[in-house]
């Protein structure tokens, strides 16, 4: 029987600044981005429709790729849990790794509001790792960190390359790995990268994870737009990069998919885009 894995990222539970202590300059762009547009478009209605659907399915684990929340306050992270609750009670069963709106401002360095919330979902070093029944291997990456207001970059630390690299070593060379990370490492042939929106390091974070053919599965989100890419290797296996952002967010005219269900059955894999129509 195949392995079921659901990916989900980008689902921006949102909330406005209730304390004077957490307004600042980029808060308030945020919140006023927030009230032109990002609310509409991330209703709370949405998000529970999600958890219903997604219960509803039947998986053997579940992918969060970053941006529980919006504007990175404890009453948003304080919201995220009460909602996808239904979802978490199989804790192994569950990874979730943070986005830049997660880490929004410098605040997030002394109060980890992720970490309070949903460590236990990721762990409490920079890498996230699991062993999946279906045989594979999945790995998690906190890229992600306070930037400038200008700015939703994120960085992969060495560590977290290296730490990667020793996962490898010490597992069977034929071994298949899921990578998780909250930014893309490939867009499609119309989009081109923002350096102030991408990894600062990108160009040689995508030419480490090209040379590591056991990584056969990327996840990722921060790009609203669902998108299936293949990129081929000169030796090993492709690499397919799934981006499931915005989960939850209103339907755009003509848009397929919401997220992904990916089917695993030995080295293969299947991935099945859904679409969070209204009931």
């Amino acid at each position: 029987m195949a392995f079921s894995l659901v990916h989900l990222s980008d689902l921006h539970f949102n909330a406005y600044p209730e304390k004077l202590s957490e307004w600042n300059f980029k808060r308030a762009l945020g919140a006023a981005n927030l009230f032109l547009k990002r609310a509409r478009k991330h209703p709370l209605s949405r998000n529970r429709l999600l958890v219903e659907h997604v219960s509803n399915l039947q998986w053997d684990h579940l992918v969060i790729s970053g941006d529980l929340t919006q504007l990175g306050l404890e009453q948003e992270f304080e919201q995220a849990r009460k909602e996808l609750d239904p979802l978490l009670q199989e804790k192994n069963r569950v990874s979730i790794i943070p986005g830049n709106h997660d880490r929004y401002v410098a605040e997030s360095r002394d109060k980890d509001f992720f970490g309070q919330y949903f460590s236990e979902f990721f762990g409490e070093d920079d890498l996230h790792h699991r062993d999946l029944a279906c045989g594979w291997k999945l790995i998690g990456w906190d890229s992600c960190h306070p930037a400038p207001w200008y700015s939703a970059s994120g960085t992969v630390n060495h560590s977290s390359l290296k730490h990667s690299e020793s996962l490898f070593k010490e597992s069977d060379p034929e071994s298949p790995f899921i990578l998780v990370n909250h930014y893309p490492i490939h867009f499609p042939e119309d989009r081109n990268p923002d350096p102030h929106h991408e990894l600062s390091n990108l160009e040689s974070v995508r030419e480490w994870v090209l040379e590591q053919p056991q990584i056969r599965l990327y996840l990722h989100g921060h790009i609203h737009q669902n998108w299936i890419l293949k990129s081929h290797r000169q030796e090993g296996p492709e690499l397919v990069q799934i981006n499931s952002a915005a989960s939850s967010q209103v339907l755009k005219p003509g848009q397929k998919s919401s997220f992904h269900q990916i089917q695993i059955e030995g080295d293969a894999l299947e991935v099945l885009p859904i679409l969070l129509a209204e009931a």
